[in-house]
């Protein structure tokens, strides 16, 4: 992991952190990407002690088997994921509410 020992710290062989930026990313996507793996994960989240605008995500194996790199990628890989959805909804949402109005509209006889 070491292209990732920027923002990525492995505690212990079951446990790993992911040092997250809000400048980058919403805290809800952040919410998002870590309930994804809620059933995998006994997950937790902190702002940093030394930087408000970090959000440290923690994850601890529920079996106590050990974290893979491919663990950790996956989740940066959904964080992605989560924030596009987000800047895709700020700039279409409103499309898809006048869809949703026109859909349910009244049939007029």
């Amino acid at each position: 992991m070491s292209h990732l020992k920027d923002f990525v710290n492995v505690v212990e062989g079951n446990k790993f952190m992911v040092a997250v930026n809000t400048e980058l990313y919403d805290k809800e996507a952040i919410v998002a990407s870590a309930y994804k793996y809620s059933g995998r994960f006994y997950i937790y989240q902190n702002e940093s002690e030394s930087d408000p605008k970090i959000v440290d995500v923690f994850f601890e194996s529920k079996e106590n088997s050990a974290i893979t790199e491919a663990d950790v990628k996956d989740f940066c890989n959904d964080l992605i994921d989560q924030q596009i959805r987000i800047h895709t909804t700020r700039q279409f949402g409103h499309i898809r509410d006048l869809i949703v109005e026109e859909a349910f509209k009244p049939v007029k006889k």
